[in-house]
C-alpha cells in the first residue's frame, strides 16, 4: 500500500538531489554555451526555495517568509540572466519543464503517491515562475533592442545631417552669385534640402518620444517660437501662394521642453501647408484663458476624408493624397502634447479644411510634466 507523499517535505529533503539532476540536464542541453555551475544555477535555487516556502505556508507549517518573498522575484532575475548568456525563449520555458520532470522523478523514486491537489499547486507555482522569467526576458530583450535601434537612428541622422548642412551652405553661396534665371532651381534645391532636414528631425523626435526620456521643462514664451515656425513654413507656402496668418496675444507663457514643443508645432503647421490647396490660407490662432494656452491651426485642405479622425494621430497613418514623408508628424504632435499634460484634437470643416487644436497648461499650471 503506497503512502501519500508530503510534497513540501520531499522537496525540502531532496533539494540538493533535485537541483543536481536539473543542473545535469541543463548542462547537457546547453553544452555549447560552456556555462559555469554558477551561471547554470543562477537564481533557480532561490526560486525553488520560494516554491517550497509557499507550499509550507499553504499547508499551515512554519515557513521561511524571506525565501517565499525572494522566490517571487528570483524567476524574473533568472529570465534576464538567461538572455545575457544566450538562451532563447523556448530554452527558458524548457528549463521549468525540466524542473517539473526532476520533481516527478523524485516522487516516482520514492514509490509513494502524490495528491492531485498538491501536484496542481506545485505546477501552478512553476508555471507562475516560468511566466515571470519569460516576461522579464522579453522586457529586457525589447529594451536592449530599442536602445540599439536608437543608437542606429542617431548614427544615421548624424551621417545625414553633415552632408545636408554642407549642401545648405553651398546653396547659400550659390545664391549670392546666381543669375536671375537660376533662382527657380535654387529655390527648388533649398526647399528639398529643407524637406530632407525635416524628415531627419521627425525620425529623431519620433524615436525620442518612443523612448523613456525626460522632457526638460523651462519657462518659455510660445509666441517667438510660433514666429520662427511660421517663418520657416513660408519657404514651402509661398511658391504655392498659400498665405500664413498668425493671430493672438503677444505672449504665450508655458512650462515645457522647447525643442519638443517646437517640433510638435512645426509638424502641425508644416502639415497644414502640405495639405492646403494652392491659393488658400493657413491660419494659426492662439489664446490664453482658464489656466491653459491654446493653439489652433486651420488649413484649407478641403475637409478630412471619411473615417475615424483620431487615426490621424497614429504613426505612419496617411489619409490624404499627398503621401510624401513618413506619416510621423501628427503622432509626434500627440505624444509631445501628452508628455506636457496637454491635449490635441481635430475637427472637420467639410468643404473648407480642418482645425487642429492644441491645449497646454499655462506656466503656473504646468508643474506636472510626464515622462516621454
Amino acid at each position: 500500500m503506497s503512502t501519500t507523499i508530503h510534497l513540501s517535505r520531499l522537496l525540502a529533503e531532496r533539494r540538493a538531489e533535485i537541483l543536481q539532476r536539473w543542473t545535469q540536464r541543463i548542462a547537457h542541453e546547453h553544452a555549447d554555451k560552456e556555462l559555469s555551475r554558477g551561471e547554470l544555477w543562477d537564481h533557480l535555487p532561490l526560486f525553488f526555495d520560494g516554491v517550497v516556502a509557499a507550499l509550507r505556508t499553504e499547508e499551515g507549517a512554519s515557513a521561511d517568509l524571506v525565501a517565499a518573498t525572494e522566490g517571487t522575484t528570483a524567476s524574473a532575475a533568472h529570465g534576464t540572466q538567461r538572455l545575457r548568456v544566450g538562451f532563447d525563449l523556448a530554452e527558458v520555458v524548457r528549463e521549468y519543464e525540466n524542473l517539473t520532470e526532476c520533481i516527478l522523478d523524485e516522487v516516482e523514486a520514492l514509490g509513494g503517491s502524490l495528491s492531485i491537489r498538491a501536484f496542481r499547486r506545485v505546477q501552478a507555482l512553476l508555471n507562475a515562475g516560468r511566466a515571470e522569467a519569460v516576461s522579464a526576458y522579453i522586457q529586457r530583450r525589447d529594451t536592449e533592442m530599442a536602445r540599439e535601434h536608437s543608437r542606429h537612428v542617431a548614427f544615421i541622422a548624424h551621417e545625414l545631417r553633415s552632408p545636408l548642412m554642407t549642401s545648405f551652405m553651398a546653396a547659400t553661396v550659390l545664391r549670392k552669385t546666381a543669375r536671375s534665371e537660376d533662382d527657380h532651381a535654387l529655390t527648388l534645391l533649398t526647399r528639398n534640402l529643407s524637406a530632407l532636414r525635416e524628415l531627419v528631425d521627425q525620425v529623431l523626435m519620433a524615436d525620442r518620444l518612443s523612448g523613456q526620456l525626460h522632457v526638460v521643462p523651462e519657462s518659455i514664451d510660445l509666441r517667438p517660437l510660433l514666429d520662427e515656425v511660421i517663418a520657416d513654413a513660408r519657404l514651402a507656402a509661398e511658391p504655392r501662394h498659400i498665405e500664413l496668418i498668425l493671430k493672438g496675444p503677444d505672449t504665450l507663457p508655458v512650462n515645457g521642453d522647447r525643442r519638443v514643443l517646437r517640433s510638435a508645432i512645426s509638424n502641425l503647421v508644416g502639415n497644414a501647408v502640405k495639405f492646403t490647396h494652392e491659393g488658400h490660407a493657413v491660419t494659426v490662432r492662439t489664446a490664453r484663458g482658464e489656466g491653459q494656452t491654446s493653439i489652433e491651426v486651420e488649413d484649407g485642405c478641403g475637409g478630412l476624408p471619411e473615417g475615424d479622425a483620431t487615426e490621424l494621430f497614429e504613426p505612419f497613418v496617411q489619409r490624404g493624397e499627398n503621401r510624401t514623408g513618413f506619416g510621423l508628424g501628427l503622432a509626434i504632435v500627440k505624444q509631445a502634447l501628452e508628455a506636457h499634460g496637454g491635449t490635441v484634437s481635430v475637427r472637420n470643416l467639410p468643404g473648407r479644411g480642418c482645425v487642429f487644436s492644441l491645449a497646454l497648461p499655462e506656466a503656473a499650471n504646468a508643474a506636472g510634466l510626464r515622462l516621454l
